[in-house]
């Protein structure tokens, strides 16, 4: 039974590189779209709210670990998952990235990135070929609201919920103190990812419904 068990949790690895080639590749396909499109077809995301938030570019020791905590805790959080959470966290991933790319060609922006950036950001920057074009939402801070809010379903103690919570709120205010993106862009990624949190969670109680109705 514990092999069996061994051997579903290892199936589960590749949905979840799927999920990160699938951000990867989506990531790149709107950033060379948006990025052909002449600046008269950029939206102009800019609020009073981004003049108030200074570049602070030591910040980005936060914002980086976000990669980190996109990449490896999230993996950690989606792999603990039961099953059919499991898998309905998977079709949320893969929704909220479709749908943010989506939105993103809609809304074509580009982001507020200063002419000097801080010397690690300007770095990662050239190493990855960075482009400004994926703006709006921050898919950033979308991708670190979504596995934050399901940690409340694999992790029960308080002082990991804590760390997750504020590890997502930290990232989601560096994003903008780096000006990696607008102020919309990152609010914009909170409500993506709480959208599709709880599309996770009503696409549980649906199916928990209808196996009560048929049982019934």
């Amino acid at each position: 039974m514990k092999t069996e068990c061994v051997s579903s949790k290892l199936r589960r690895i590749p949905a979840i590189l799927g999920i990160v080639l699938l951000h990867g590749g989506v990531y790149y396909t709107v950033n060379v779209i948006n990025g052909l499109r002449p600046s008269s077809a950029h939206v102009n995301l800019h609020t009073v709210v981004d003049s108030w938030i200074p570049f602070v570019g030591w910040t980005w020791t936060i914002y980086y670990f976000g990669d980190v905590y996109i990449t490896i805790w999230a993996f950690v959080i989606v792999w603990r998952l039961p099953g059919r959470e499991f898998r309905r966290a998977v079709y949320s991933y893969v929704g909220m990235i479709l749908s943010g790319a989506l939105i993103q060609l809609i809304l074509p922006g580009k982001a507020p990135w200063p002419n000097h950036l801080s010397g690690v950001q300007a770095y990662i920057h050239s190493f990855i070929s960075m482009k400004p074009y994926a703006c709006l939402p921050s898919m950033h801070v979308a991708l670190t609201v979504l596995p934050a809010c399901l940690l409340f379903t694999s992790f029960r103690s308080t002082w990991v919920r804590v760390f997750s919570t504020g590890m997502a709120v930290l990232i989601t205010v560096t994003t903008l103190t780096l000006k990696e993106h607008f102020f919309l862009d990152a609010l914009t990624g909170v409500l993506l990812g709480l959208v599709f949190f709880g599309v996770w969670r009503w696409s549980l109680k649906n199916i928990l419904q209808k196996r009560q109705e048929v049982s019934g």
